[in-house]
């Protein structure tokens, strides 16, 4: 019976937080280190995987049953390098330090020639153009690499770090650049109720009787007005999204009395199968409240925007054969309706002679008001020229 190895393995990249450019060089070193009971490490030799794929799936929301179970949603490899440290041989105990590099650029490796202590490599190159690291709902753009000690299973098989994941960065583009410099300030208003929270029925009597107004030559007079800007359409992820919220007039009874506005920064994902079938989904990646719940907002008072694209869950805009990413700035102002709904709390219940009581919360009904703005993002240039590296 072989007794497990002890022997450890670990990577360290040269970038400080991880992060690397398309085209750049991704520099790093392996240090393993062989203990007493297993020295000397016997080895069939010690190879490095770095990988970059696009993992994508249909939106359970925006497709079929049938589509889930038979379509085909195959992942996108851009990226597959296999490099080769070092001969099978034995490592004798201590720590050893292996350095790599290899270029982040659509290429699949092959193995070649030793040079300097790294392993030159060739190949052709990828047909799939890079993204930027990404974590969606429903699209996921990953890169990782990963060492391997080959051992015999006999010697206790072979011994791997698993996937460590590193972060990439598009460059600018002159495309984006232009059309950030040229987006213009995007006015929006708010006045009235999203329809999904209307009654049919209400709905049917509102746009009768609207008809008879009109022809009357009167229209109903805005139950509230919010007005806004945002400063243009297409940012720079690396600069926030601003604007202003004005509230021209809002109701202060006990009724549609406003409770808060928030900006949600959204983002819109495109799946495309094999077979043509088409999915689309939107999910919010954060919210951001301007006006706090309770707060008296006076009147003609400009309520600044200012929202972050967080790093992991957002990226440039996207538009690939099979899959698209984009995004949507959506004001969205909650009104109280002033009627307690009442629904059942929990089921505690207490059981004196046959009797029943169940415990009540109310809770108060909300309307809410809300516009969703399509933006594009884009990479800034000249920015974080200066590597950062620790070897």
């Amino acid at each position: 019976m072989f007794e497990p190895c002890l022997t450890d393995i670990e990577i360290i990249l040269a970038s400080t937080d991880c992060v690397f450019k398309i085209n750049d060089t991704v520099r790093g070193e392996i240090l393993i280190k062989v203990h007493r009971e297993d020295a000397p490490l016997h080895h069939n030799g010690i190879t490095l995987s770095a990988v970059g794929s696009v993992r994508l799936q249909l939106s359970e929301k925006d497709s079929s049953l049938l589509d889930q179970l038979f379509a085909t949603v195959d992942p996108i490899e851009m990226m597959d390098a296999c490099l080769e440290l070092k001969p099978p041989g034995k490592l004798p105990i201590g720590t050893h330090a292996i350095p790599f590099a290899f270029a982040l650029s659509p290429t699949v490796f092959h193995r070649s020639t030793y040079y300097d202590g790294y392993r030159a490599v060739t190949g052709g190159s990828g047909s799939h153009k890079l993204c930027e690291t990404f974590h969606g709902q429903n699209v996921q753009v990953v890169y990782g690499v990963e060492v391997e000690i080959m051992r015999p299973l006999l010697s206790g098989g072979s011994i791997s770090t698993g996937m460590c994941e590193f972060l990439v960065e598009s460059r600018a583009e002159e495309e984006g650049v232009k059309r950030v410099e040229q987006s213009m300030p995007r006015k929006f208003a708010l006045e009235r109720f999203d329809e999904a929270e209307e009654d049919l029925n209400t709905k049917k009597k509102k746009s009768t009787s609207k008809e008879e107004e009109s022809s009357d030559g009167n229209a109903n007079p805005k139950e509230f007005e919010i007005r806004g800007e945002l400063s243009k359409t297409s940012y720079f992820i690396e600069e926030p999204i601003e604007g202003f919220v004005e509230i021209i007039s809002h109701p202060r009874n006990r009724k549609n009395q406003l409770k808060k506005i928030e900006v949600e920064l959204e983002r819109v994902e495109t799946v495309i199968s094999a077979e043509g079938t088409r999915s689309t989904e939107s999910s919010a990646v954060q919210f951001t409240q301007i006006v706090d719940d309770g707060a008296d907002v006076s009147e003609n008072v400009r309520v600044p925007i200012h929202v972050t694209f967080p790093r992991l869950y957002a990226c440039p805009s996207v538009a690939h054969a099979t899959f698209s990413v984009g995004f949507a700035a959506k004001i969205i102002a909650t009104f109280d309706d002033g009627v307690d709904d009442e629904e059942d709390g929990s089921s505690n219940a207490y059981n004196n002679s046959k009797t029943t009581f169940k415990k009540k919360s109310k809770k108060k009904k909300e309307r809410t008001s809300s516009i969703s703005i399509p933006i594009s993002v884009h990479r800034a240039p000249n920015l974080g020229s200066g590597e950062k590296t620790i070897l």
